[in-house]
């Protein structure tokens, strides 16, 4: 298993190597597409931006190889499978950023202010990923609601679409739904 990561690896490295512009969803040989990497609860419903569960080290080096620029995660460093992503990203030259948010309790307006202000921030194309995209869908639909204006529907149907399962009930509330 080491040796393939190796070889993805190179074989990434090299492929980007040819044509540095970002590119998203497939390598530009077209040797490795999104769909390979087997990224958990993917979803690419945000131009640019790729929801997902919890990354593993070799996706998220496969990830920077297809081109993604940025990896922000929203789980605290302390959560079971977390906090290894800030050293391993630094090893590897691959740009990561935490905003740490406690599960259900952190899904509000505030947080999604902060996200809006760290996606404005951060290039694309991105991964935004949490345990499993639940509170990334959230705070997604918060953001469209509250900082972008969308109506409530809209919103829900947004965090649906990135990855809202579980908090759907708590959401819709906090929409007015």
């Amino acid at each position: 298993m080491r040796l393939f990561t190796c070889l993805l690896t190179v074989c990434l490295v090299a492929s980007c190597a040819e044509d540095s512009k970002p590119i998203t969803p497939s390598s530009p040989n077209g040797t490795v597409t999104l769909e390979d990497i087997d990224v958990p609860n993917q979803s690419t419903a945000m131009e640019g931006v790729l929801t997902a569960g919890q990354l593993s080290e070799e996706q998220m080096v496969a990830l920077a190889g297809l081109g993604y620029q940025s990896f922000v995660s929203l789980r605290e460093a302390d959560e079971g499978g977390s906090g290894w992503e800030e050293d391993f990203a630094a090893e590897k030259g691959i740009h990561f950023v935490r905003l740490p948010i406690a599960g259900a309790d952190g899904i509000d307006e505030a947080h999604a202010r902060k996200l809006d202000e760290l996606m404005a921030a951060e290039a694309r194309p991105m991964v935004l990923y949490c345990g499993s995209s639940n509170r990334v869908g959230a705070l997604l639909a918060l953001r469209a609601f509250h900082v972008q204006g969308q109506g409530p529907a809209e919103s829900l149907e947004l965090g649906t679409s990135t990855g809202v399962t579980g908090l759907e009930g708590m959401l819709a509330e906090k929409l007015g739904l």
